[in-house]
């Protein structure tokens, strides 16, 4: 076994770890898309052990299971990517600005500082096939989030696809609602200091547990990464 530690920078609630980042950072371990199922909160600067097998792999706090990852393929309905200046204009309304329950998250956190979180504020914007709210936020990579300065770490396309998939979801007007379950397969590199825009749409909900897609574009509309999420009310 080797370990895992989630420094508090990457947390999602104040005490414990943001769950694109920690499933990101597991998913890691395996080839190719993955799921990532989430057990328990995930426990912050704490030496988490890691146990990994052909197809999946599992973050351990000692006897207790935190994070499961699987081997997967993701196939859902896309949308396009809005303009980038569409989907500037939905960020500056995004619903994380008011009343947000977890204000310091790393990826949609109003109060980290720019360089430090992610700061991606997923907003609606005007639907155009009568299926539902879709949502548009525009990011641009920090250079801290590389390897050497070249690409984007793939721990951080996870957090970029977590936060909205569940605003899309209902994040934060149906209640306070936490990464369940989320599954990404990054398709093409991303890189710093350019400019990105992230989709996300509802897909469904059954009962607590509301269901929600995304995509990740290039400044050229060209799909960097994908992904389907469930997220869990908690009330």
């Amino acid at each position: 076994m080797s370990s895992i530690r989630i420094a508090r920078r990457f947390c999602g609630p104040p005490d414990s770890g943001n769950g694109g980042y920690s499933s990101g950072t597991l998913a890691s371990l395996l080839p190719g898309a993955c799921e990532c199922t989430l057990r328990k909160p995930i426990p912050l600067e704490r030496d988490l052990q890691t146990d990994v097998s052909d197809r999946s792999a599992r973050l351990l706090n000692g006897a207790e299971l935190i994070i499961e990852a699987m081997q997967t393929e993701i196939a859902i309905a896309q949308h396009a990517a809005a303009p980038l200046e569409q989907a500037q204009r939905a960020s500056s309304s995004s619903p994380a600005f008011v009343n947000h329950p977890f204000p310091t998250c790393f990826t949609c956190g109003p109060e980290r500082k720019p360089g430090d979180g992610l700061r991606i504020f997923p907003g609606r914007i005007p639907e155009t096939d009568g299926n539902g709210a879709v949502f548009a936020a525009a990011w641009v990579p920090d250079a801290s989030l590389t390897n050497g300065g070249m690409v984007v770490r793939p721990e951080f396309v996870w957090a970029a696809m977590d936060c909205p998939t569940g605003f899309a979801a209902g994040f934060p007007w149906k209640g306070i609602l936490v990464t369940g379950r989320l599954a990404v397969e990054q398709v093409a590199p991303v890189y710093p200091a350019r400019p990105y825009v992230v989709m996300s749409w509802s897909i469904g909900s059954e009962g607590r547990k509301h269901h929600a897609g995304a995509a990740l574009y290039d400044s050229d509309g060209e799909m960097c990464a994908k992904a389907r999420a469930t997220w869990i009310k908690l009330e």
